[in-house]
């Protein structure tokens, strides 16, 4: 842990400051804090720091399906393959973002996994807070010790351990879902973006009502869907009663068994037509794998349409600036600005 990350840093279970609560740990050695612990300013109760990350959950948190779906990323995220030579296309697309957006910006990569987009941001010339509350975060523990402008923090999305109003951008990009109440994290990131700086989300995305469907944004190489809007409506619903008959089984399956469930999953992934019944599309068979898993594993996942995310922005005070084109299977996403005041 960085010392200037105490600055913007606060209690989760109060919104209080921060500080170290040994002496030894006072701010004024250049190096980073490998271990030692923060204290609440106002009910003095104690976080670690656990091999350089801020450990700020909040105290009591004992929900099972919280742990489970912890558990279930932590399991996935310590085996992705990891793409790098896709990962900044892939996050400028999705955060409808151009490079120049990013450079000497600080930044909130809020449910970082293992920190793919956190480093995309990074070789862009940002600084970083990357948080997540799984255990995932550790594959990013080698690369904070390198880089001067990454920091990671270990917290929960519903209570953020971070001050309110100090962030140019917030993104949170495929995570909000998977909390126990999608509207709820939403709101709780939104405060932490700074007077007209942006905030970028996306979540899963549900068939809804046929006339919210057909107004989709579509990206320009699916006009199929566009051409054939009803037939899609009917397959996304499908997929969607595929995917929650099969979720009542693989939620409750010991992780190691829901990952072999999903290989059959991954082979169908390959083959058209069949394709779109799965839940991942990618061309590599193991990213394939992993994001099937990212799929039927977790206790926690919603759906959601555009136009219920987009009340949430107006209702946190932000201008909608632009929706994610996406193919077949909605994928509600906005880029949108804090008004200021």
């Amino acid at each position: 842990m960085k010392i200037k990350l105490l600055d913007w840093l606060v209690s989760p279970c109060c919104g209080a400051p921060l500080r170290f609560s040994s002496l030894d740990q006072m701010p004024g050695s250049a190096a980073d804090i490998e271990t030692g612990a923060l204290a609440c300013s106002t009910c003095g109760h104690d976080y670690p720091i656990v091999r350089g990350v801020p450990r700020l959950l909040p105290p009591g948190q004992g929900d099972a399906k919280v742990a489970s779906t912890a558990a279930s990323f932590s399991y996935e995220w310590s085996r992705y393959p990891g793409t790098p030579e896709e990962d900044e296309r892939i996050f400028l697309e999705e955060s409808q973002l151009k490079p120049e957006d990013l450079k000497g910006k600080l930044i909130l990569d809020a449910g970082c996994g293992m920190g793919r987009y956190s480093m995309a941001c990074l070789n862009r010339g940002a600084e970083v807070v990357a948080m997540d509350l799984s255990m995932s975060l550790e594959r990013l523990v080698e690369a904070a010790r390198r880089e001067p402008n990454l920091h990671v923090v270990q917290g929960d999305l519903h209570k953020p351990p971070l001050r309110k109003g100090i962030f140019d951008l917030v993104y949170s990009h495929g995570v909000l879902h998977h909390t126990s109440d999608t509207r709820k994290a939403f709101m709780a990131v939104s405060e932490l973006v700074k007077p007209e700086g942006l905030l970028s989300v996306w979540l899963y995305g549900m068939a809804g009502k046929y006339e919210e469907f057909a107004t989709n944004p579509l990206r320009t190489d699916r006009a199929w869907v566009g051409e054939h809007r009803r037939l899609a409506w009917m397959i996304v619903g499908l997929r969607h009663f595929i995917s929650d008959s099969i979720r009542l089984f693989t939620t409750r399956l010991p992780l190691a068994v829901a990952y072999a469930v999903c290989y059959p999953l991954t082979v169908l992934g390959a083959i058209p037509g069949l394709k779109y019944l799965t839940f991942s599309v990618h061309p590599k068979f193991k990213v394939r794998l992993i994001e099937n898993f990212d799929w039927i594993s977790p206790h926690f996942q919603f759906h959601h349409t555009k136009e219920e995310l987009a009340s949430w922005y107006e209702e946190a005070g932000f201008d909608v600036l632009s929706y994610l084109p996406h193919g077949l299977v909605p994928k509600p996403g906005i880029l949108g600005r804090r008004r200021r005041g």
